[in-house]
C-alpha cells in the first residue's frame, strides 16, 4: 500500500478502522481468555476519555514543559508503592512489563558495575518459567541467563537456585505469579540467596502486582512477595493488565533512589545538551499516564476489591467445572486469575481447535504436560457456563489416546 495521493474524509478514514476491525476477538464478550484485561464499556469510556485529554503531551518534557504529566506520574507511582508494601519506594511508568523488565535488570547491571567492577562476565539467575523478558533483557544488556528448573509444584527449586548462583551473578529473579502457570515463586527464600551473596532481587509482580494485595484483604492467603521483604531490590507491576488501565502501561518500582540512579541513562555531553531518561524510551506518551491515574482513582479500593471477589468466584468456578471433567487437572495451585490446565491424555491440539471453532481464543502451551492457559477478567463472569459447556461436550467428542505436544498459540508475534 501506498500513501495515498490525496487525504480521505475523516468519517471515511474512522469508518474504514471500524470495518478493519470486524475479524478482531471481541474480547467484550468475554470469549477471549488471554492477552486482554477488560472490565465492560463504561470503564473503557474512561481510558478513551482520559487518555485523550493528554494525547497532544510528551513524558520527556514531563516537569517543566507538562508538569501535569510529572505529578499525575508521581501519584500513580507513590499509590503502586503503597499497593507493594513501600511508602518510600520510587519508580517510573513505562510502556509495560518487558519495559519494566529491562529497567529492573539494568538497574542490576549498573549496580554491579559500581559495588563489582571484577565482574565481567555477569549471569543473571532466573526459573525456568520467568518471562520472556528476561531472556531479551539479559541480551540487551550483555547477562548471561541462567535458568533453573521447576518443581512438581511450577515454583523454581530454591536448592537449585543456590547452586547456581556463583561470583559472576548480579541478580536473581521471581515472578508472583508467573505467567505460565499462575503460581507465586518463594519470593522469600529467594530473597535469602540474594541479602547472602549480596545481589540484585527482581520480583516480576507485572501480573500479580494489582490483585494479589488485594486478595489478601480479601482474605486469601498471599505469602509475602513485595518490599516487605527484606531483600526485593525492584519489581514490575502492569496497570495494563489487573490494574485495568491503558495498554502500555507498567510501573517499575525501586527500593531506593540510588537503585534508580543505576537504571536511569545519563549523556552529559551531547550536540543538544545534556540528556537523561529514566526508562528505555525517550519520548513517552501523555495519554497513557493520565489513564493509568484516572483508573486507579475511578476504581478506588472499593472497586478494585469489587472486581477481585467477582473474579476469584469466576475462577474458582472454572477450575471447579474443568477438574470435574474425567482427565482434566489444574497444574500446581495457582492462588489467582491465570492458570493451566491439562486435559489428560487428550491431545491439547484437538481440544484448542475445537474452542477455537466455538469462537474461544484460549492459550495452547506446550508445558510438561501439555496444557491450555486462562486468563480470566471481569468479562468473563458471564460465559462459565457457556464455557464449561463447550468444553465438556469437546472431552466427549476428543477421544482419549496417547497425548500430543501442544503446538503454543502466539503469545507474541513479530
Amino acid at each position: 500500500m501506498n500513501l495515498p495521493r490525496v487525504g480521505r474524509s475523516r468519517s471515511d478514514v474512522l469508518e474504514a478502522l471500524r470495518s478493519s476491525t470486524t475479524g478482531d476477538a471481541p474480547w467484550l464478550e468475554g470469549k477471549t481468555l488471554f492477552l486482554i484485561y477488560g472490565v465492560d464499556e463504561e470503564h473503557l469510556q474512561l481510558l478513551r476519555e482520559a487518555h485523550s485529554l493528554f494525547l497532544g503531551t510528551n513524558g520527556l518534557g514531563a516537569g517543566w514543559m507538562f508538569p501535569s504529566l510529572a505529578q499525575l506520574e508521581a501519584e500513580v507511582v507513590s499509590m503502586t508503592a503503597a499497593l507493594l508494601g513501600s511508602e518510600s519506594a520510587v519508580g517510573n511508568i513505562t510502556s509495560g512489563g518487558t519495559e519494566s523488565i529491562l529497567m529492573g535488570v539494568r538497574a542490576a547491571r549498573e549496580r554491579a558495575r559500581a559495588e563489582r567492577p571484577e565482574v565481567t562476565a555477569p549471569e543473571m539467575v532466573l526459573p525456568a518459567s520467568a518471562h520472556p523478558a528476561f531472556q531479551k533483557a539479559g541480551e540487551s544488556f550483555g547477562i548471561k541467563s541462567v535458568r533453573v528448573p521447576l518443581t512438581d509444584e511450577y515454583v523454581p527449586d530454591l536448592e537449585a537456585v543456590a547452586r547456581a548462583v556463583n561470583r559472576n551473578t548480579i541478580a536473581l529473579v521471581g515472578s508472583a505469579p508467573n505467567y505460565s502457570f499462575g503460581t507465586i515463586d518463594p519470593v522469600a527464600g529467594l530473597a535469602r540467596i540474594a541479602l547472602d551473596h549480596g545481589i540484585h532481587f527482581h520480583v516480576d509482580a507485572c501480573v500479580g502486582g494489582f490483585v494479589l494485595p488485594f486478595l489478601r484483604r480479601l482474605g486469601e492467603p498471599v505469602p509475602p512477595f513485595d518490599f516487605t521483604v527484606p531483600g526485593v531490590s525492584t519489581i514490575s507491576a502492569d496497570i495494563h493488565k489487573y490494574g485495568f488501565g491503558a495498554r502500555g502501561t507498567s510501573v517499575i518500582l525501586y527500593r531506593t533512589a540510588e537503585l534508580q540512579q543505576h537504571a536511569r541513562f545519563v549523556l552529559g555531553e551531547w550536540s543538544g545538551g545534556p540528556y537523561q531518561t529514566a526508562t528505555i524510551a525517550g519520548s513517552r506518551p501523555g495519554g497513557v499516564v493520565a489513564a493509568a491515574w484516572a483508573v486507579l482513582n475511578y476504581l478506588g479500593e472499593e472497586g478494585y476489591l469489587r472486581l477481585n471477589r467477582e473474579m476469584l468466584a469466576t475462577t474458582r468456578a472454572l477450575q471447579a467445572g474443568i477438574e470435574q471433567l474425567p482427565g482434566f487437572r489444574i497444574l500446581g495451585k495457582p492462588p489467582l486469575y491465570l492458570f493451566a490446565f491439562s486435559p489428560g491424555d487428550r491431545d491439547v491440539g484437538a481440544v484448542g481447535d475445537r474452542l477455537a471453532q466455538r469462537g474461544w481464543f484460549i492459550h495452547r502451551q506446550p508445558t510438561r504436560p501439555p496444557s491450555l492457559h486462562i486468563v480470566v477478567t471481569p468479562t468473563h463472569t458471564r460465559v462459565v457456563s457457556a464455557f464449561l459447556g463447550d468444553l465438556e461436550d469437546i472431552a466427549r467428542q476428543v477421544a482419549p489416546g496417547r497425548p500430543v505436544a501442544a503446538v503454543a498459540s502466539n503469545y507474541g508475534t513479530g
